[in-house]
């Protein structure tokens, strides 16, 4: 195109690049071309090398396959010439067949020589290389018992039996190098799976077996037998370095684990256990399992048949072999501590594997009964499902581990306070653990466990050694207990502090120390012979030995029952921390620990030690209630975590009443967060923590706090229930007219659950006189206290038939009110719900009930032998002294398993047990007797009327709330406490109304006057003015509505009162004496409302 620009003449354009440029890429596709390019030169070198490979294989293949048959060609040729063969072309030929040999078409070739070798068996040990040839020989003919091939198996089971034989090689050598080469030889074969393949072949050829048994039995059971023996026998004979550890190894690994074939449970273990001329190496198998890096690497595998394996071999005079090895004492024994261990580590197979039995021993029933909520709980998830198989194995493991005749219980009968080292305890704690976890009964039902329960020595050593248990800080400074960190919260996850440790010490100790102390009666307990209070347990001996072994001194105790008690409330921070599992990961990092914890789940072992710590702290605390031996050291902790403070008015309780249906502690022990919510936000950690220790641990609430709590929860309940909105003429109430002259049986009509199902709501009375007139007063509240206070007055009295009295004059359940009353559980159910009212109004009413019976109310737990004591004083103090009585004199007591009841005059023989009339009471089952007395007594004789009244009772009160209190406690609850009137109490908290004031003259003379009454005329004013002779539980501060005193006016006329208002009129009298004159008539008068 022309150009303006002047530039008239065209530039040309030259293209130097040549003719790739002409194709447009830009830099991405140049690099991904030259890496395409790449990828086919490699690709092409790969193949080339590959065929490379292929080709050299092949033609390697072919030439050892040409020069196999020629071998072959050769072999037959020289074996043709039999007759001529000499030690050289025999060995010549034998390296032949080892290096051509296929299974598929030389097994006849291994055969044929076989028996050449069988025949010269002597002239082949004369040559130097024979042992090797000959080791790899028998792993062909091995090979050949694995195949399961149509050759008969007595060539090469005889070729085992001629060159594995010491006898055999011991004629050509001498005897040591002969046992060297021999067991050089079975190195080599175990090594090629010798044992693997021994097992396999006794399964594939032992016929079915109906029972155990040691004897052989088919005779090629027996020869496999033999030959599966003769390594093991070689074992610390053998000069040839870890020949015994694998050799050991080996057989465990093929025949003691995982779930091993029939013959071996049946015939090979018992076969092993009772040889006596080939005996088994037990204690080279136990240096064998020391080695943790065998269960890691999985050589070896930590499962139920190991233990059991273990357990059956283990010989009957085991013990007396240490002995000889080593002349220590058993517990001091390095090899029975080896043992230990291994014990240790595999029974914890047995725990939480749901170990059942037939028949569950009756004598402790009831007790484990009790814990069945707790267990249910424990049992919701359950962490190892067994098979019927292991289960029944895991039975007879257990069982068998508790002979007398076993080491473990024959080491435990022989402990000293010497014997009692670090490693001892821990293993044999560790054991006792795992039986304790393995069944809900366990420690009833297992000798190794109550045995030691009976050993003081072991408890005292076993407690100094677990609070001794401190941690290194990693930051410097002084070691800390483990204990105290327990105490604070730290466990499960706080793996660098190791307070894991603790786990299984801890909860032994409780468990046998709670088995101890409930086997104690009081004068047991608390004894002093010697002027030093002790604590003193039975002698076990059969001799009638007076004296006593001390377990603890009073000290101790106290510091025990502390430490017990800052450990339970530790637990239950530590299942509902504040802040600690968020930084459990940062610590570890920061202290760089490498400490390995066990993987499996310990949250059932955790929730049983919390169960075994507070069921000791219960037991303690019921002791200790009723001897005082801790020197009036307070239980309650009320600044301690998770105990709850004096709450500020009535609904502050109100959490208790929304986590009463919450599982305890076990239930948050895997998951800190709850998964069942109820109406309304969750509870707080602090709030959980005190649902947990109000029911758990109680008693480390002050009873103030626990009766404010209580009193708050019935304000709750009330108030669900439009309690006060009935004062208003809105909601349900009940309305009754009864004579006062047939309180019971018209309340007993009226108040029928038919009639009236929810006696939670407000009840009003109607009181009818003597002449059948309605009495003027009209119920405000104080008609129907009266009313109640009447009621129960009348039902409890003995002359009903109801009730009787104890020696102290203490009710409890009449056993022969069925001759009186055909529907006698209706009266009880009745009387229970009258007597829940009456704790649903906070009335007070003095009734002086039994202390085994007020057991039965509080507690899910029937009460013992140690209760008969407040039923029976005289039974009691007999039973103790047949406990105490000498042993061979039992049986002249004449005594057998019956007792004669007497019920209105008419005396009947009752068995304590089915055939208990032909069984004689001798010293080895008094005990079962004295139990057996004691619970026919407590529960069986008046279970039908408990039952019924306690349900009566729990259809108004909860019965976790009357859970917080003990029996004494809940006595206190009903009547109050038996202490004077306390006058200037009652000033401080009185208020006048109608003129008076507390300087007005009148009021002067009315203190002056009081001051002079007796106590009971104190306690007639009170009744006058409340309707309860006794003051309110926590003094009159808590009396609602407020003790008021108002004028009634003139001089001439009575003072009265109302009682719904606890108030009372008095009149402006002239004299104090007028005043006292007027006063004691009207509260001695007992008249209804006529008064006024």
């Amino acid at each position: 195109m022309y150009s303006f620009e002047g530039d008239f003449r065209r530039k040309p354009q030259q293209n130097l690049a040549g003719a790739s440029a002409q194709r447009k890429t830009d830099r991405d596709g140049l690099i991904h071309q030259s890496q395409l390019q790449r990828q086919k030169r490699e690709e092409h070198r790969r193949r080339l090398i590959s065929t490379i490979k292929i080709q050299a294989y092949v033609r390697s293949y072919l030439t050892r396959k040409h020069c196999k048959q020629n071998e072959r060609q050769s072999f037959d040729n020289l074996f043709s010439q039999i007759a001529n063969l000499d030690q050289a072309i025999l060995s010549v030929l034998v390296g032949k067949i080892l290096f051509f040999y296929d299974h598929k078409t030389d097994s006849n070739r291994l055969v044929a020589i076989s028996q050449i070798l069988l025949k010269q068996w002597q002239n082949v040990f004369l040559s130097d290389s024979s042992s090797i040839q000959l080791r790899r020989l028998l792993s062909l003919h091995l090979q050949l018992l694995r195949d399961d091939s149509e050759v008969p198996l007595a060539v090469p089971l005889r070729m085992f039996e001629v060159f594995t034989s010491t006898n055999s090689v011991s004629k050509v050598m001498k005897q040591e190098d002969a046992i060297n080469i021999v067991g050089r030889t079975f190195l080599y074969l175990v090594k090629r799976g010798y044992f693997v393949e021994l097992r396999q072949l006794i399964s594939r050829r032992t016929p079915p077996l109906y029972g155990p048994s040691p004897n052989p039995p088919t005779p090629l059971c027996g020869a496999l037998l033999d030959l599966m023996q003769r390594p093991l026998c070689l074992t610390s004979r053998v000069n040839v370095p870890e020949y015994d550890d694998i050799i050991m190894t080996e057989f465990t690994s093929a025949f003691l684990c995982n779930p091993y074939p029939e013959p071996v449970e049946m015939f090979i273990l018992p076969a092993l256990a009772s040889d006596v001329s080939k005996r088994f190496p037990f204690v080279a198998l136990i240096h064998c399992l020391q080695e943790d890096a065998k269960y890691s690497d999985g050589r070896l595998i930590n499962d139920s048949w190991l233990l059991h394996s273990v357990l059956m071999l283990e010989p009957s005079g085991f013990v007396n072999d240490v002995r000889k090895l080593d002349h220590t004492r058993l517990p001091l024994n390095r090899i029975v501590l080896n043992y230990l261990r291994i014990l240790a580590k595999l029974t914890v197979n047995a725990c939480n594997k749901q170990i059942k039995y037939e028949y569950e021993d009756s004598l402790y029933s009831q007790e484990t009964a009790a814990d069945n909520d707790d267990d249910d709980s424990d049992s919701e998830n359950e962490p190892n499902p067994t098979s019927v198989r292991e289960q029944n194995l895991l039975t007879k493991c257990v069982e068998t581990l508790n002979e007398p005749d076993r080491c473990v219980m024959k080491t435990c009968a022989q402990i000293v306070e010497t014997d009692l080292s670090d490693d001892f305890l821990d293993y044999l704690s560790q054991i006792c653990h795992n039986l304790l976890l393995s069944h809900r009964i366990a420690l009833h039902k297992y000798r190794l466990l109550y045995t030691l329960a009976f050993k003081p020595l072991f408890l005292r050593g076993l407690w100094q050694w677990l609070t001794g248990m401190t941690h290194e800080s990693s930051f410097g400074g002084t070691n800390t207990p483990l204990i105290s960190a327990l105490s604070r919260g730290m466990g499960m996850d706080t793996s660098a502090i190791g307070v894991h440790r603790l786990l299984a010490p801890l909860a032994v100790f409780c468990a046998l120390f709670t088995l101890l102390i409930g086997t104690l009666h009081d004068t047991e307990f608390f004894r002093d012979t010697e002027g030093d209070d002790k604590i003193y347990v039975p002698n076990t001996s059969n001799s009638s030995s007076t004296g006593r072994t001390h377990a603890f001194d009073f000290s101790e105790l106290s510091g025990l029952c502390r430490t017990l008690k800052q450990v339970c409330l530790g637990l239950v921070e530590l299942v509902y921390p504040e802040s600690r599992p968020s930084i459990v990961g940062q610590y570890k990092d920061a202290v760089g620990t490498t400490t390995d914890v066990s993987q499996k789940n310990l949250t059932p072992a955790w929730t049983h030690l919390f169960k075994v710590c507070t069921q000791l702290l219960r037991a303690l605390y019921a002791r200790d209630s009723r001897l005082q031996f801790t020197g009036g050291v307070s239980w309650a902790s009320p600044g301690a975590v998770g105990v709850p403070p004096a709450p500020a008015d009535g609904t502050a309780a109100s959490l208790a009443v929304r986590g009463r249906h919450r599982r305890t502690y076990r239930a948050h022990l895997a998951h800190l967060a709850p998964t069942e919510q109820e109406e309304g936000p969750p509870l707080t950690i602090k709030e959980l923590r005190t649902v947990t220790i109000l029911r758990e641990i109680p008693f480390v609430v002050p009873f103030s706090t626990r009766v404010l709590i209580f009193q708050g929860l019935l304000l709750r309940e009330k108030t669900d229930h439009w309690y006060e909105m009935t004062n208003f003429n809105e909601g349900p109430s009940i309305i009754i007219s009864v004579r006062r002259t047939h309180l019971y049986e018209d309340a007993f009509d009226k108040l029928r659950p038919e009639n009236e199902p929810n006696l939670k709501l407000k009840l009003r009375v109607q009181l009818i006189n003597q002449a059948g007139a309605e009495e003027p007063g009209v119920d405000g509240g104080g008609l129907f206290r009266e009313f109640l206070s009447e009621l129960l007055k009348s039902a409890f009295d003995p002359n009903r038939g109801l009730f009787r009295l104890t020696k102290d004059n203490m009710l409890y359940p009449n056993p022969g009110v069925h001759l009186l009353y055909d529907d006698f559980p209706m009266h009880y159910y009745f009387i229970g719900r009258m007597l829940g009212k009456a704790l649903y109004e906070n009335l007070l009413v003095e009734l002086p009930l039994a202390e085994f019976f007020l057991a039965k109310l509080c507690s899910s737990r029937e009460p013992d032998v140690h209760a008969l004591a407040s039923l029976d004083p005289g039974l009691y103090r007999g039973l103790l002294l047949l406990k105490s009585h000498r042993w061979e004199d039992v049986p002249d007591l004449g005594l057998d398993f019956t007792i004669v009841s007497d019920e209105l005059g008419e005396q009947r023989i009752e068995e304590l047990k089915p055939g208990g009339a032909n069984i004689a009471v001798t010293a080895e089952n008094r005990i079962e007797y004295i139990h057996l007395v004691a619970d026919y007594k407590l529960n069986r004789q008046i279970r039908a009327q408990c039952n019924a009244f306690k349900r009566g009772l729990m259809s108004v009160v909860n019965s976790e709330w009357l859970r917080m209190f003990s029996c004494r406690e809940l006595q206190l609850l009903i009547s109050g406490a038996e202490v004077p009137i306390d006058l200037h109490d009652l000033r401080r908290h009185t208020q006048y109304g109608g003129g008076f004031s507390e300087t007005h003259p009148t009021i002067q003379q009315f203190w002056k006057v009081v001051e002079n009454f007796t106590d009971d005329q104190r306690r007639q004013l009170l009744k006058f003015v409340t309707s309860c002779s006794r003051p309110p539980l926590l003094g009159f501060k808590d009396l609602q509505p407020p003790f008021c005193i108002q004028s009634a006016g003139s001089s001439d006329r009575l003072p009265s009162s109302s009682t719904c208002m606890n108030l009372l009129k008095i009149p402006e009298t002239p004299s104090e004496e007028v005043l006292a004159e007027k006063l004691l008539y009207a509260i001695q008068a007992g008249a209804g409302f006529e008064l006024s």
